[in-house]
């Protein structure tokens, strides 16, 4: 959604995530979520060049100005945030970085993460 907000102002975005028939699915047009004029949004961002769907977060996060983290965080077995998706990502994001980038963390986690 996040993302799809921002192609819908005129920003590029690449939408990166793990799980390929995800990718395969939103490239077609179809979205896991239902949000009320979203997949408008969506198909008309893509058509514009504005929005695209990748796996490969190595080649997207060249030449990015920011990257936003938006991953599940699962409650721990003591009920605290699981930050292990938040922390792998964020790692990956600094293995492939190789010039400065705003790295946003849109995820829920508690304060002091960052």
């Amino acid at each position: 959604v996040t993302g799809t907000c921002f192609a819908e102002v005129g920003i590029d975005v690449t939408c990166i995530d793990v799980n390929v028939k995800k990718i395969e699915d939103l490239r077609q047009g179809v979205l896991p979520i239902y949000e009320p004029g979203l997949e408008e949004m969506v198909l008309r961002n893509v058509e514009k060049g504005r929005l695209h769907f990748s796996t490969d977060l190595a080649s997207a996060i060249k030449g990015c100005d920011a990257a936003f983290i938006a991953v599940g965080t699962p409650p721990g077995e003591d009920g605290s945030a699981d930050l292990k998706y938040v922390l792998g990502v964020a790692r990956e994001i600094g293995q492939h970085m190789d010039e400065y980038l705003v790295v946003v963390t849109k995820s829920t986690v508690p304060v002091g993460t960052a």
